[in-house]
């Protein structure tokens, strides 16, 4: 039956001639033209829409920021860092791309952000910034401890980022935080945002310390790292000790010892050295006058 339909069609055509044909090829280039010039139509009218209407509606601009962070960034901050304002459509944001300018912050470990589009438009933003424990010392490539505008710090896992003035001194303020001066890398900067094997042991020292600072075991001002295989500590009462870079916990706990015994034969200790297994050496301080240790007044 469909070929009988194709011959009678085929004879038709051929019968009625040329014109006819060109009529039939007219008829299907306007029925091509047309539906293209629809589809055409539609997308520079969604366009249209897009950029004159929806982009500019002030009930799409950021709403609420939902930000979930360690107490280091606030809303207006992450913002900052990410490149937004609240002014911005929520259309217009890609949540990827603000998540990896995030991540690409030296001081910040990890971060996600989304997008949530309802009644309210919010961002949704969570960010694991690094806490800073110690200010980095490196005079020879001008970097200096409680500078805010060109200091760098480092976080428990001894890994250096700048120090953002708006950021991390507000967290730092009312902290005393112990500086680690570093050897300048042959590269000649310093590089941010990754672990350096060398502060990796006075973190730790740090950190060990951070909760058993007692009457007798004073906390931390620097560290200096004159080798590779030790690292010099001066605490608040001028008592310099010299640590290796393993067995820290043996090497704190012969120091509060010596320390204490120190105190009880009122003598001060202004160096030691903890890396010998025995006979420690000791140098005490001449010049330390012998003040009785307070004792409390029963009324």
């Amino acid at each position: 039956m469909l070929l009988l339909e194709r011959e009678a069609r085929k004879e038709t055509i051929e019968r009625k001639g040329k014109n006819y044909r060109f009529w039939l090829f007219r008829r299907k280039l306007y029925h091509i033209v047309t539906i293209y010039a629809l589809i055409f139509g539609l997308i520079g009218a969604i366009v249209f829409l897009w950029k004159d209407y929806i982009l500019k509606y002030d009930w799409l601009s950021i709403d609420t920021v939902t930000l979930k962070s360690n107490g280091i960034f606030n809303s207006e901050q992450a913002f900052s860092v990410m490149g937004i304002g609240p002014q911005d459509n929520i259309f217009s944001i890609d949540a990827a791309e603000l998540e990896q300018r995030l991540k690409k912050c030296p001081a910040i470990r990890r971060a996600s952000v989304k997008r949530q589009i309802s009644s309210n438009p919010t961002l949704l933003v969570d960010i694991d910034a690094r806490i800073p424990v110690a200010w980095i010392d490196c005079p020879e490539l001008g970097i200096h401890p409680g500078d805010a505008t060109y200091g760098a710090l480092a976080d428990k896992e001894g890994v250096i980022f700048p120090c953002m003035e708006q950021v991390h001194m507000p967290y730092i303020r009312e902290k005393r935080m112990p500086s680690v001066t570093l050897r300048p890398p042959s590269s000649g900067k310093l590089s941010y945002g990754v672990s350096i094997r060398e502060l990796e042991a006075p973190m730790k020292l740090i950190e060990l310390l951070s909760g058993t600072v007692t009457e007798y075991l004073p906390s931390i001002v620097s560290i200096t790292t004159p080798n590779d295989w030790s690292f010099c500590v001066r605490f608040t009462n001028d008592c310099q000790a010299t640590f290796s870079h393993y067995g820290l916990e043996h090497q704190v706990e012969k120091l509060s010892r010596a320390l204490r015994h120190a105190r009880q034969t009122h003598r001060k200790i202004s160096s030691i050295n903890l890396i010998p297994e025995h006979n420690i050496p000791v140098i005490f301080d001449d010049s330390y006058e012998d003040i009785p240790l307070a004792e409390p007044i029963e009324e």
